[in-house]
């Protein structure tokens, strides 16, 4: 059978002598799909089960030959526990085991569902030992039946199963040592999360898009791990040194060093890490490319491109093994399909200007009707937008709190408070604190019989120590509000201090 390619480019079959394993399990984790990949040789055939790309466990239809191995492994060599435990996995294989352990109350739930990854992970492991075979690839309706996930990710997985095969004395290196090892620009490879062995760090760190094989590591077998779990690949001949905007290096990338101590504030950052996928996922229905991002419309093209890799490694599926993002598999899977989007609509210049042309400022476009704006549309966005923005504020998310107030005082400028709160997001950010003075100067021109506005821009005044245009605005105040005690009390205290 030869080896095949869906639509979207997923082996759907073919014989492990063309391809290996690696290569086969990294394409049913590219699919992002509930999926079955079956792989036969010699009469038996082994099971592994995706959950949206994840490989989740393994299964054999002659697990049951193991089953006996493992128990004594773990101290569980009772009869009664072996021989049902026996039947179990010959009717029921991948699951057998589990309610056998289960059924006996012999074991904690806790060692039942440790014998049944320790056999997935036996399975797995010792089938990239099989070089021969047939391989096929079944997409599943819904999410496998499966009694306990692996409490890894698939590169992790995949690395250790490549560690594992024995060395072949006299093999020739896969890869040309004279060719240029690049890291993926395939973003879901590169920013797959793993645990890796010091080695492996130390070939990431020091692969740069320009030296060949034989400088980047002296054994060629870790490099060639690497490519098979899809972090690096081969460079052709023709192609340039990879753009200078793409963060290298083994710490821009999404693994951990095995043996490495955690960093004091990891919880800390793991916590940041967690509100910014939730604060992201809440509004991802009404945000653009450039607020996935993070950054602003007028970016250089540098620092988008930059915004891709960064948002890439924050937002990519395999964080879901991260403690804090346990129940983000689907805000996650959503969050870097949209940063998959911006990294195709920011290629090129000439991309980016075709994007920009069919983007919509602000959540909400007003409709247009026979060529002119209908204005009660537009007061109607921009009172959403103001709403949304308050949200956004309290949960600190300021920046495309500050898109919505901009797009709500373009569409109703007469309304102050728009205004007065605009210049308030403007404000927490130090950079802006002078664009949020000459906003209210906007305000004043545009609401002069406001005397939020005025207050507010004598604040402002205030901040940057200009007492002249703060006097000026407070007795703009009382004129329009005699009484107002704000005013009042600070035009005193400025009189009480002024040199006699």
């Amino acid at each position: 059978m030869d080896t095949s390619k869906s639509g979207g480019g997923t082996l759907t079959g073919g014989t492990l002598e063309k391809t290996e394993l690696g290569e086969v399990l990294r394409s049913a984790y590219r699919s992002r799909k509930n999926a079955q990949v079956l792989v036969s040789s010699r009469g038996e055939e082994r099971s592994f089960w995706f959950h949206r790309g994840r490989l989740v466990s393994a299964s054999s239809n002659r697990e049951a030959q193991l089953v006996g191995e493992l128990l004594r492994a773990f101290g569980l060599a009772d009869e009664s526990v072996l021989f049902t435990a026996f039947e179990r996995a010959l009717s029921d294989p991948g699951r057998g085991l589990a309610n056998a352990l289960r059924d006996s109350g012999a074991v904690a739930p806790y060692v039942a569902d440790a014998c049944v990854r320790a056999l997935a992970e036996k399975v797995l492991y010792s089938t990239f030992q099989w070089s021969a075979g047939t391989f096929t690839f079944l997409p599943l309706e819904g999410p496998p039946d499966i009694p306990t996930a692996f409490d890894q990710t698939t590169a992790t997985l995949l690395l250790e199963g490549l560690r594992r095969l024995p060395a072949v004395i006299g093999a020739l290196p896969k890869i040309d040592p004279k060719a240029r090892p690049i890291l993926s620009p395939d973003l879901l490879l590169r920013y797959q999360y793993a645990i890796v062995t010091q080695e492996e760090a130390e070939v990431l760190d020091a692969i740069d898009g320009t030296k060949p094989a034989a400088d980047v590591c002296l054994d060629l077998r870790i490099l060639e791990r690497l490519r098979a779990a899809g972090f690096v690949t081969v460079a052709s001949k023709s192609s340039r040194p990879e753009e200078s905007s793409a963060p290298g290096g083994v710490s821009c990338l999404n693994v951990e060093i095995a043996g490495t101590p955690p960093s004091p504030r990891m919880s800390e950052g793991l916590e940041l890490h967690a509100r910014l996928v939730w604060n992201t996922y809440r509004r991802l229905d009404w945000i653009n490319a450039y607020e996935v991002l993070g950054v602003p419309e007028n970016s250089q093209d540098v620092d988008l491109r930059q915004a891709v890799h960064e948002r890439a490694k924050i937002f990519h599926p395999d964080n879901v093994i991260r403690a804090t993002l346990g129940d983000a598999s689907e805000a996650l899977e959503a969050l870097f399909a949209k940063v998959q989007e911006a990294d195709k609509a920011f290629t090129s210049t000439a991309s980016r200007e075709e994007y920009d042309r069919t983007l919509n400022r602000g959540t909400m476009s007003a409709p247009v009707s026979f060529g002119q704006t209908n204005p009660e549309v537009q007061r109607q966005v921009a009172k959403a937008n103001y709403q949304r923005a308050r949200t956004l504020v309290e949960m600190e998310d300021y920046y495309p709190a500050y898109e919505m107030l901009r797009q709500a005082v373009e569409f109703d400028p007469e309304k102050p408070e728009y205004w007065t709160f605009l210049a308030k997001v403007q404000g927490r950010n130090p950079k802006w604190v002078r664009q949020a003075t000459e906003t209210l100067r906007r305000a004043a021109a545009r609401l002069p019989e406001s005397v939020e506005v005025w207050l507010a821009l004598a604040d402002a005044c205030a901040s940057e120590r200009n007492e002249v245009e703060r006097v000026k605005a407070l007795r703009e105040v009382l004129k329009l509000d005699p009484t107002n005690r704000k005013a009042t009390k600070a035009l005193a205290e400025i009189a009480a201090i002024k040199p006699r």
